[in-house]
């Protein structure tokens, strides 16, 4: 394979995988949405799904995101890390994956925790009320930077 060819095939997955983390990360709030409107065990059921499918696919994506973008830098031009966007768009996300893990993981298993102790008539429906909206916050924070370094690779802005 060429040099070029092997630009466009990890470009094609350093899409792809903005695909799969974005398009699960932004379909969660529906989910849950959806778990919490039928209660019971719909809403741990929801919950720990999605906890699976973030293990499984969801954070591999990202981490697929990070990899194929330095190897795309790497391949065409490094000093394209001495770009504004480029820049902005790793500083972002570190700060995604540290607020991930230390602030939104952590909420999800306590709102997934609290769902499943009131499926068994355990708990109080406002502190699941209380962990899922703060669940929630985070979730949205999460998507919006996500949505930012989306915004920077397609846009691309400079000084």
């Amino acid at each position: 394979m060429s040099r070029g060819d092997w630009i466009t095939f990890v470009r094609f997955l350093h899409v792809l995988g903005a695909v799969v983390a974005l398009g699960f990360s932004l379909s969660y709030g529906l989910w849950i949405s959806r778990g919490d409107a039928v209660g019971g065990q719909a809403r741990p059921f929801v919950l720990r799904t999605i906890s699976w499918i973030d293990r499984r696919l969801t954070t591999p994506a990202y981490v697929l995101q990070l990899l194929t973008g330095l190897v795309l830098v790497f391949l065409t031009d490094v000093r394209r890390f001495q770009q504004l966007w480029l820049a902005l768009s790793l500083g972002l996300y570190a700060l995604l994956t540290l607020l991930a893990i230390v602030a939104y993981a952590p909420a999800h298993r306590r709102q997934t925790a609290l769902a499943e102790r009131l499926a068994a008539g355990e708990a109080v429906e406002a502190d699941y009320v209380e962990a899922g909206t703060r669940a929630r916050r985070l979730g949205l924070l999460v998507a919006g930077l996500t949505l930012v370094i989306l915004a920077l690779m397609v846009f691309k802005p400079t000084l």
